[in-house]
């Protein structure tokens, strides 16, 4: 990044204010904030903050209604974004990014884009140790499936993410998820309302619940967007629960909120309710008006779903005004809208169809690779939990094993005197000379930098010396590809076992007698003493 003077510094910093979704007021304020900041910071050559921005403009734009831009850019952010991590600045925004991806692809019926960012969330790894990860995925598979018109699926999806966290405190993720139950719900009431009654009764009163459980949040979060799109949904269960001046008073306040942000697409979803109240209050000549202007408003980008309501209740205003060629025309274009959803629907559903193989198959592809290290080929971490937790999975008598922490000797003067390429080629070298010699049964593990774990199941600590004692001559012999002619590695190697050592101290012990063959001259094998298994740190013991 180049220098930039205080006075840019300030316009910067005000942009920002402006244009981050998470702080705006006024979704076009905040677009063309977005646009300012991207030209500066492009001009300084800062490419984290243009990159920021452009995934700002992205969210200001889905904000806007303009679904199609959103994509559009979208697309072409996502790859950029690809190996951030959440936690992080852009990582987090990767997820947001993905969200908002899912929300305006499905919205515009675009569902192989909205399912391909939702499928991104889902295979997440930290959907399985965030809340606020597991919310985003849920969330933005939720509307996906909503949207395809199988909202059972999507009310599943949701609640059972409510089931898993929703017993942590209040956070924004929660808060949207919420709303997606109550948008869902609503959503799904329509599809019956002229079919089951008892359904639809049941339907109603799950969207209260979930609505009425998120407002209290509105006031922690301060989102005008969100207290704009609650309340417009709250304000529609009330039409239909025929709680009108309730309804009324909600749907006032949301079409207030949505104007003084210039959320176009909730705008013109609560003018659609508003449409509904009008007629459930018998004035179906206001409601016939207001529903017509807001048709001849709503424009190509604009949300299906908005324009497939304005004509069904148009429909139903204009027939119980005797005015049938009206009624008929906007049935006519309302059956249009329906036959293109359900079309888009079953032709989206098809492409994404797999059979139960495919899907195992494909799900295995995901565990394997992320349960892999990317240099070295060896398992990882997340490998090394699974494996402990089947061997520690009876409780009573878990089956016993032996486990070996590696360290190369000297590995840093690789590294600080030949470079890191040779290093890392060292580290791939090594990795196969383990696997070479180790059994079909045992997992090897690069557990961080140079150290790796081996573990041996079914094996006492003898069996393991025996083993380890045999590798640790073929390093010492071995001749390395990329080390100066003459340049041998050896490593030092620590074994403890199970159930002679209990399962929480097995690697600490490990650990500790392959720092005892490192002080006792390295390039040996040590087994742990009960000193090692008593001292040792203890950890968590995985668990199925």
């Amino acid at each position: 990044m180049s220098s930039v003077s205080a006075q840019q510094r300030e316009i910067i910093e005000r942009l920002t204010a402006a244009a981050d979704p998470a702080t705006k007021r006024d979704a076009s304020e905040a677009e063309q904030a977005s646009r300012e900041l991207i030209a500066i910071a492009e001009d300084a050559h800062d490419d984290e903050l243009a990159l920021v921005a452009h995934v700002w403009l992205c969210i200001n734009l889905h904000q806007r209604g303009k679904l199609h831009q959103a994509i559009s850019l979208a697309q072409v952010l996502r790859p950029q974004l690809t190996d951030e991590r959440p936690g992080t600045r852009l990582g987090d925004l990767r997820l947001e990014l993905l969200r908002t991806t899912a929300l305006a692809a499905s919205e515009a019926g675009e569902f192989d884009i909205g399912i391909d960012a939702a499928e991104e969330l889902a295979n997440d790894p930290d959907v399985h140790t965030r809340a606020d990860a597991a919310f985003d995925a849920a969330f933005s598979l939720a509307i996906c499936l909503e949207r395809m018109g199988n909202s059972w699926q999507a009310l599943r999806v949701l609640n059972d993410v409510m089931a898993r966290h929703g017993d942590g405190p209040p956070s924004f993720g929660m808060l949207y998820t919420l709303n997606g139950i109550v948008a869902t719900a609503i959503g799904a009431f329509h599809r019956v309302r002229d079919l089951d009654d008892g359904e639809a009764v049941d339907l109603l009163i799950t969207a209260r619940d979930a609505a009425e459980r998120a407002v209290p949040m509105l006031d922690q979060f301060a989102n005008q967007l969100y207290r704009a799109a609650l309340t417009g949904n709250l304000g529609e269960i009330l039409i239909y629960q025929g709680e009108l001046d309730a309804a009324d008073h909600h749907l006032r306040g949301a079409l207030a909120w949505a104007e003084e942000i210039d959320a176009t697409a909730h705008r013109d979803r609560i003018r659609a309710s508003i449409g509904a109240w009008l007629l459930a209050s018998g004035q179906a000549d206001e409601a016939l008006e207001w529903l017509e202007q807001l048709v001849d408003d709503l424009d190509e980008d604009g949300t299906h779903s908005t324009r497939v309501r304005a004509h069904h209740t148009a429909h139903l205003a204009a027939r119980e005004l005797g005015w049938y060629d009206r009624a008929l025309d906007h049935l006519t274009e309302y059956e249009r809208l329906e036959r293109q959803r359900t079309t888009s629907q079953l032709r989206s559903a098809s492409e994404l169809f797999v059979t139960r193989t495919e899907a195992e198959a494909e799900a295995e592809r995901h565990r394997y690779s992320a349960e892999r290290d990317p240099l070295t080929g060896l398992a990882n971490r997340r490998r090394l939990n699974r494996v402990l937790a089947e061997l520690n999975a009876a409780a009573d008598e878990p089956a016993p094993y032996a486990l070996a922490m590696v360290d190369v000797d000297h590995f840093k003067s690789v590294n600080d005197e030949l470079g890191h390429a040779v290093g890392d080629s060292v580290l791939v070298e090594l990795a196969q000379i383990l696997l070479d010699g180790v059994g079909d049964d045992d997992v090897v593990v690069r557990y961080g930098g140079e150290e790796i774990v081996i573990v041996f199941p079914g094996a006492g600590a003898d069996t393991a010396a025996f083993r380890c004692e045999r590798l640790r001559s073929v390093i010492e012999q071995h001749v390395w590809a990329d080390l100066p002619a003459g340049r041998r590695l050896t490593v030092s190697m620590g074994i403890a076992s199970t159930p002679h050592t209990g399962p929480e101290r097995v690697v600490g012990a490990a650990d500790r007698a392959m720092y005892a063959a490192k002080r006792g001259g390295r390039n040996q094998v040590r087994v742990a003493t009960d000193d090692d298994a008593r001292d040792a740190t203890p950890t968590s013991i995985p668990r199925r």
